[in-house]
C-alpha cells in the first residue's frame, strides 16, 4: 500500500468520518448511518490465485453497519491516487471474497427449516443461520486531479463477447472523483471530508494558486488535524504540511486557510532566508574578484610589499580598493586571504 493510500485510510478509519462520507455519498446526506453502529473488520483476505495457491489481498477500510447487533451491510472504501485499469477486476474479487465470508461452511444443503415439511430428514435441513446475509458495498474514492480516463465497468476492463453478456452482468465501479463533487454535495459533509473534498477541488482548479484560498468552506475546524495534514501532504507532495499537522496536532481550533497561511508564510520565510543566503554568496565571489584585480596591479607595478601589507591590514586593503575604484563597502565582510 503506497504512501498515499496510508495516510487516506488512516483518516478514514475514524467513524465520524466514514460515517459521514456513507451518508453523504450513499445516502443523499441523510444521517443514517451513526459512529456506534460502525464496528471495524479485518481489510485481509484469502484469495486463490491460478499459480500461487492462496493469497492475502487488502482492502482501504471496510466496517460493518449494525443494528442491534445485526449486520446490516458492509461498506468498503478504495482510494485512489491515479487511475486504474484494473480497478473492475480488484473490486469484484473484494466484493466476491466479502460474500464468500458470509457462507456457512460445512453445513447440509437443503431448504430452509421454517419451509421444509416437518417429516423431512433433519440432515437435509439447512439451519437457520443467526442472522440474515448482508449486501456489500464498495466506494471508489479518486483523489486525482486528472479525470478518470480508463476502465469504469467490468465490461470496460474485460473483453465480453456480446453473447456472453446475457450470462456475465456487467459491474460498474461506484466512482467518486473527488474533486470533481459539486458543491452542494461537499456542502453535505459535516466531518473532515469536507475540508479535504473542498481543498482537492479547489487544487484541481487553482493549481499552485491554490495558497492563497480563502473560502469559507475552509474555515471550518479540522478534528483530525495530523492525519487530515499528512493526507494533504502526501498528494500535493509538500512535505510541510505533515510537519504543521505535527506542530499542531492537539490545536482544536486549526481550519485549513490557517495551515495554507501557516505554510505560506513559511515560504516566504524560507524564500527569504535562501535569496539572503544566495546574495550574500554571490556579494563575496565579486569582492574576491575585485581583491584578486587589484592585487594583480599592485604586482604589475612592483609594489610587493603593498600586497602584503593589504593582505595583514583591513583598513590598509580598503585604501588599496579605493585606489583602483572599487568601493571600501564591498570589503566590509570579505573573508581576508591568509599571510
Amino acid at each position: 500500500m503506497g504512501t498515499k493510500d496510508k495516510t487516506t485510510r488512516r483518516l478514514e478509519e475514524y467513524n465520524d468520518v466514514f460515517a459521514d462520507i456513507i451518508n453523504v455519498l450513499v445516502f443523499n446526506g441523510e444521517r443514517r448511518v451513526r459512529e456506534d453502529d460502525l464496528i471495524d473488520i479485518d481489510t485481509k483476505t484469502e484469495i486463490v490465485a491460478d499459480d500461487k495457491g492462496f493469497r492475502s489481498q487488502e482492502r482501504d477500510v471496510s466496517k460493518f453497519w449494525v443494528s442491534q447487533k445485526i449486520r446490516l451491510a458492509l461498506f468498503g472504501l478504495e482510494n485512489q491516487a491515479a487511475p486504474d485499469f484494473q480497478m473492475p477486476l480488484r473490486l469484484y474479487s473484494y466484493n466476491g471474497a466479502s460474500y464468500k465470508a458470509q457462507i456457512i461452511p460445512n453445513k447440509p444443503r437443503g431448504k430452509a427449516k421454517e419451509a421444509q415439511d416437518e417429516t423431512a430428514p433433519t440432515d437435509e435441513l439447512l439451519p437457520i443461520p443467526k442472522q440474515p446475509f448482508y449486501p456489500v458495498l464498495t466506494l471508489v474514492l479518486y483523489f486525482g486531479i486528472k479525470p478518470w480516463d480508463t476502465a469504469r465497468s467490468l465490461y470496460e476492463a474485460v473483453n465480453v463477447p456480446d453473447e456472453f453478456k446475457p450470462f456475465i452482468p456487467d459491474m460498474p465501479l461506484n466512482l467518486i472523483e473527488v474533486a470533481w463533487l459539486a458543491d452542494e454535495v461537499i456542502d453535505k459533509f459535516e466531518s473532515d471530508f469536507k475540508v479535504v473534498a473542498w481543498f482537492f477541488k479547489q487544487y484541481r482548479i487553482l493549481g499552485n494558486a491554490y495558497l492563497d484560498m480563502q473560502d469559507p468552506k475552509l474555515l471550518k475546524r479540522i478534528e483530525h488535524v495530523l492525519e487530515t495534514m499528512r493526507m494533504v501532504s502526501a498528494y500535493t507532495g509538500d512535505p510541510d504540511y505533515e510537519a504543521f499537522g505535527l506542530q499542531q496536532s492537539h490545536n482544536k481550533e486549526i481550519t485549513m486557510i490557517a495551515a495554507l497561511k501557516e505554510y505560506k508564510n513559511d515560504l516566504r520565510k524560507e524564500g527569504r532566508k535562501e535569496g539572503r543566503k544566495e546574495g550574500r554568496k554571490e556579494g563575496r565571489k565579486e569582492e574576491r574578484k575585485d581583491i584578486t584585480n587589484a592585487f594583480a596591479n599592485l604586482l604589475a607595478q612592483g609594489r610587493n610589499d603593498d600586497v602584503m601589507r593589504a593582505i595583514q591590514d583591513p583598513e590598509y586593503l580598503n585604501v588599496i580598493m579605493a585606489e583602483f575604484g572599487y568601493d571600501d563597502e564591498d570589503t566590509d565582510d570579505i573573508e581576508k586571504p591568509d599571510a
